[in-house]
């Protein structure tokens, strides 16, 4: 309300004696949230980013002085990622039945407004396929994780005779 307030500007003249102009700070007091979030994502990538550099620089430095790789860092084996996505998956296709759950009622309550069902509909929309997504992901890493793990332990199998 007080950026507004700043914002408006009263002109003489006008059909009904004053003219009311509103400047631009609603405008940008609105936008800054996707601001700072696009800068949160910057400052994420460009950390990751220099992380990995970093780690190369290290390797690069130990093979020449050559310094055996293994006395650097242990490399971790990648953890299996089927839970995360699940769990991701999961949670999204809650929140999309909140999201239809909110529009039933305000249906329901309330003299609808086009717009609000509209944007309601869509969130649902959007939250219920990235769930989907999240659900069908989890189940394919799964199914790709025991075919590994078969075809290891047959392998290893095979060595051993």
């Amino acid at each position: 309300m007080f950026p507004q307030i700043l914002a408006l500007t009263v002109k003489a003249g006008g059909p009904d004696g004053a003219n009311v102009d509103i400047g631009s700070w609603p405008f940008i007091i609105g936008s800054m949230p996707f601001i700072i979030v696009i800068v949160f994502i910057i400052a994420l990538f460009w950390y990751f980013l220099n992380k990995k550099r970093l780690e190369h620089q290290q390797i690069m430095a130990a093979i020449e002085k050559g310094t055996p790789l293994s006395e650097l860092k242990p490399f971790k084996k990648k953890e299996s990622s089927w839970i995360k996505s699940l769990c991701t998956g999961i949670t999204f296709l809650i929140m999309s039945l909140g999201f239809i759950a909110v529009a039933i009622y305000s249906t329901i309550t309330e003299k609808p407004d086009k717009d609000v069902g509209f944007a309601l509909f869509i969130t649902s929309a959007v939250f219920f396929a990235i769930g989907a997504a999240g659900v069908v992901s989890g189940i394919l890493k799964v199914k790709a994780e025991k075919k590994l793990s078969l075809e290891e332990s047959t392998l290893n199998a095979n060595q051993g005779h």
